[in-house]
């Protein structure tokens, strides 16, 4: 409930009940003021329901003990992660919580070290350098460094690409699946790009207004498409290609095709058919 007991009283989330099992790559999405933020603050222990009950493992959100173990588990990184990064050098930024961990200054070098390459920054070349003289999409890998150090169970991730270029989105998102594959944590992933859900995604959660409207496996996004469109989703191109192939095919591989990977895996398998 946002702004409760005044006129602008809005339920931003309402009656929505659901399990992640743990390791699941999980993208939350829906439109404007779906109730994504609100959602992901809600598992993250940032803000309390006024009513139910959100449940992390053995956490319960709304016992204040919980939630200083909770936190020990989760990582979060915000639309702009760049406003979580205040030291003055890329090192202290991403070592900062392990040095009220440990005072063994060469055990700390070596962890951030192993988490600057887990995001893909050469440690030697940023490791003194200012977080505010480099671009931005290494700016947003910085701060997932530093999520990343204390090595989190749960990832939760509030649009953390917004801003950046299709080249810088796709590396910080391939780190992101990299690292989760490797960690096998549970990531949970609001966004508002259907390319970036399909592709990386284990499972899509569709809000609206802050109510759960769709839950599936990214290969069924077709069945779901019809609802999907009544609140505003627009296919991507890589979907409306796929729509195209298969009026000129009669094959039915092609319903259970949705990353381009795929898709390239297909027309292959076709070519050689062929010849």
């Amino acid at each position: 409930m946002l702004a409760a007991r005044t006129p602008f009283n809005t339920k931003a989330i309402d009656r929505i009940s659901l399990h992640i099992p743990a390791g699941q790559f999980v993208a939350i999405m829906g439109p404007t003021g779906s109730g994504k933020t609100t959602l992901g603050q809600l598992m993250g222990g940032l803000i309390l329901p006024q009513s139910g009950v959100v449940r992390i493992g053995p956490y319960r959100v709304h016992k204040k003990s919980d939630r200083l173990g909770l936190w020990k588990t989760i990582g979060f990184l915000f639309q702009f992660p760049e406003h979580q990064v205040i030291e003055d050098t890329v090192f202290n930024h991403i070592g900062a919580r392990l040095h009220r961990l440990s005072t063994r200054r060469e055990w700390v070098a070596e962890q951030v070290k192993q988490t600057m390459e887990a995001v893909g920054l050469c440690f030697s070349q940023f490791k003194d350098r200012s977080p505010f003289q480099i671009s931005g999409g290494e700016l947003r890998r910085i701060a997932l460094a530093g999520v990343l150090i204390t090595e989190p169970k749960i990832l939760i991730l509030d649009e953390p690409t917004a801003g950046l270029d299709n080249w810088e989105r796709s590396r910080v998102l391939s780190y992101i699946k990299q690292v989760h594959n490797e960690r096998k944590m549970t990531v949970l992933y609001m966004t508002h790009r259907l390319e970036e859900a399909l592709e990386y995604a284990d499972r899509i959660l569709v809000l609206d207004h802050g109510q759960l409207y769709a839950d599936f496996h990214p290969c069924n996004i077709r069945d779901h498409w019809q609802r999907l469109e009544r609140i505003g989703f627009v296919k991507t191109p890589l979907l409306r290609f796929i729509d195209s192939l298969e009026e000129r095919s009669a094959n039915k591989l092609l319903e259970s095709v949705y990353k381009e990977e795929q898709l390239i895996s297909f027309i292959t398998t076709l070519s050689k058919e062929e010849l």
